[in-house]
């Protein structure tokens, strides 16, 4: 548990690329007005692709704030579009290969992780719950730090590699090849949002199986990264009509991946939900923080506009009055700060 914390909290982080900037940025202003961190208020980090990574950093004792420097620093040059039309023409590179490279997001992560393991964040008295979908197996993998009798096979993976492997977004970014610190057998990874980009669901589980965490005593935060509206305008014309309804890979290539994971997140919220309520537990253990998205943001835009856009939506959130009533319970603690 954490220090001073009479309960067992568990912070969640959805995936969602550079939009991951607006939760970090909204637990940075959390952090900033109840002067702590998540480090230390938090004993239990999920995250899921961008999740992960922001995850794995607070676990590991970074600030939210050294976080969203991070975000700045290679966002821009992961997702460089550096002309109009940059992004369309990646989409027609996304056909044969993966749009863009991973090379600086390994050099920003190397430089943030170092050669730190899930083992050194179990050695803070922290736990990390972190999915990815190995394609050598073809099942979904749950990376954790070995918290439990029988968990004695991931404290030696390396932060940045697990972080890559979960965050390596299928036709954004290129498949990730891990070696199992127990085997040292190679095997390769894509990202955990494919079947877990709500890992909150995961984090409930862990505390009520592994932990053997009391219903009561369960402190559950989820953040969201900002989500689209998968509603879809109806079509009066027969012809586009039925061209919409018979469509194939072209008309569903811009919507399908959202449709996937957006729709996922959202039934695993509610089941989330309703497992809290049906375990005994009060509503208030668990909240959910949901983003708005505005045009002109994406999860592979990382223009200043774009950052400017997300730190705002992150820090106005969090600034509101009733939001931080909300978060009281997670971060109202000792009130000083951790380092």
């Amino acid at each position: 548990m954490a220090s001073g914390a009479s309960h067992l909290r568990i912070l969640s982080l959805d995936g969602g690329g550079y939009l991951g900037l607006a939760g970090a940025a909204y637990l940075a202003e959390l952090e900033r007005h109840f002067n702590t961190t998540c480090h230390r208020e938090f004993d239990l980090f999920c995250g899921t692709s961008t999740g992960a990574i922001i995850a794995l950093a607070l676990a590991s004792g970074k600030t939210a704030r050294q976080v969203c420097d991070l975000y700045k620093d290679f966002g821009p040059r992961v997702f460089n579009n550096p002309f109009p039309g940059s992004r369309l023409l990646r989409k027609f590179k996304g056909f044969v290969t993966s749009r863009y490279g991973n090379q600086h997001l390994r050099t920003a992560l190397r430089g943030a992780f170092g050669d730190e393991t899930l083992g050194s964040i179990l050695r803070q008295r922290k736990f990390v719950v972190v999915p990815a979908f190995c394609l050598t197996t073809g099942r979904p993998r749950v990376f954790k730090t070995d918290h439990a009798e029988e968990l004695t096979r991931h404290n030696g993976y390396l932060l940045r590699d697990v972080a890559l492997a979960s965050s390596a977004a299928p036709i954004y970014l290129p498949v990730a090849e891990l070696r199992s610190p127990v085997e040292s057998k190679l095997e390769r990874y894509c990202d955990g949002g494919v079947f877990a980009n709500y890992p909150a669901l995961l984090g409930l589980t862990e505390a009520l199986y592994q932990f053997k965490t009391p219903p009561a005593e369960i402190r559950l935060l989820s953040v969201s990264t900002p989500r689209s509206n998968l509603a879809e305008d109806p079509c009066a014309s027969g012809f586009f009509r039925r061209r919409m309804l018979s469509r194939g890979i072209c008309f569903w290539a811009s919507s399908i991946g959202s449709v996937f994971i957006d729709s996922t997140s959202e039934i695993a919220g509610e089941a989330v939900r309703r497992l809290i309520s049906s375990i005994g537990a009060s509503e208030d253990q668990y909240e959910r923080v949901v983003f708005r998205r505005p045009k002109g943001v994406d999860l592979d835009i990382a223009s200043a506009d774009a950052t400017q856009a997300l730190e705002s939506i992150g820090t106005e959130e969090a600034a509101k009055g009733e939001v931080r009533g909300r978060m009281r319970k997670f971060f109202a603690t000792k009130g000083v700060v951790y380092g």
